[in-house]
């Protein structure tokens, strides 16, 4: 078999130590240049390399397992039949672990964290590759307003207001059918055809009597792209101009950071040893001073209720913004400048 399809199998539920990935890597290079009878001494950039110039473009382990794992998240916050919930768990965790408001600002944290720091947690995990290939994923997975994160009776409610039609298998037919009511506090719904047959489905969970699948589930077979209640209840919403409006987005303290630690991380990765000198000494020590006083600082921050960058006291000067520490329980006026 192919490395890359039991890869992309196996990896979101294999825990993959940092050594031994790139041992797969390495096999995984060699496997190719095999398949296509190259030397052993030829360039990795022939197979990593656009198409547009002349080379194969295949995607590397690295980039199978962060699609995969994604893609593994995605399924597991999907239906509600107690993976939902575990995720849910795992994704709080993560947040509360790094101090981080949301899945983009946790993805900033995670760009800076070893391949140790992030494995045992697959949100993080996810996070770290999407950074190590440069990409950004913009996801709330358990946004109020997802259909996925709906209470049975809300959803159900909201199926027989709008009218909307599902497809799905019935009596080894495929039909289309609506929701008419709701029974047993919205954990059933009665069903009617379009020809004005009437069947009982489960809204949740997974239903291993009737053959039928779930409300949940029946919804995204039908509309794939239907994820939110909002796009049942309004059809002709445009989002994310709320999201875009000043004062609506708010700073986590991983974006705040950010611009400073990518600083250090550049000027410790490209300088050569023979073009150091006393400048860049004092200015990695001073990047270092830092990044040390806002870990030092960020939790007792967190604790006291200022969750983002925009939540502290702040001065506009100029063109510029001036941000201040406010006054903090274990926090000095000197790790506060």
């Amino acid at each position: 078999m192919h490395p890359g399809p039991l890869l992309a199998f196996s990896g979101p539920v294999i825990t993959w130590p940092e050594k031994e990935f790139k041992k797969l890597t390495a096999a995984f290079v060699r496997c190719n240049k095999e398949a296509w009878q190259m030397s052993p001494n030829t360039s990795t950039a022939f197979f990593t390399f656009p198409k547009d110039r002349g080379n194969l473009q295949i995607k590397m382990p690295r980039a199978i397992i962060c699609s995969a794992t994604w893609g593994h998240l995605t399924r597991c916050c999907q239906f509600d039949d107690g993976t939902r919930q575990l995720a849910e768990i795992t994704f709080k965790d993560a947040l509360e672990q790094h101090g981080c408001l949301d899945m983009e600002d946790l993805q900033f944290e995670a760009e800076f964290l070893t391949w140790d720091q992030v494995g045992q947690n697959s949100f993080t995990f996810a996070c770290h590759l999407t950074s190590a290939i440069g990409i950004r994923v913009s996801w709330d997975p358990f946004n109020p307003d997802w259909i996925a994160s709906a209470a049975n009776t809300d959803l159900a409610q909201v199926m027989i207001d709008t009218q909307h039609l599902i497809h799905m298998k019935l009596i080894n037919e495929q039909k289309w059918a609506k929701v008419l009511g709701i029974w047993d506090e919205g954990k059933l719904v009665k069903m009617q055809t379009e020809n004005g047959e009437t069947f009982i489905m489960k809204t949740e969970g997974q239903d291993t009597t009737t053959g039928y699948p779930t409300l949940h589930e029946a919804i995204q077979r039908t509309s794939p792209t239907l994820v939110r209640i909002s796009q049942l209840t309004e059809p002709n919403r445009i989002y994310g101009i709320e999201e875009r409006k000043p004062g609506k987005r708010k700073i986590g303290w991983a974006q705040a950071i950010y611009p400073l630690r990518a600083c250090l991380q550049e000027l410790k990765n490209n300088l050569l040893p023979e073009k150091w000198d006393d400048v860049l000494e004092d200015e990695l020590m001073e990047l270092k001073s830092g990044e040390q006083a806002f870990m030092a600082i960020q939790p007792k921050l967190i604790q006291a209720g200022y969750t983002t960058l925009d939540s502290i006291l702040r001065i506009q000067k100029g063109s510029g913004t001036r941000f201040y520490c406010p006054a903090v329980k274990g926090v000095d006026s000197k790790s506060g400048q």
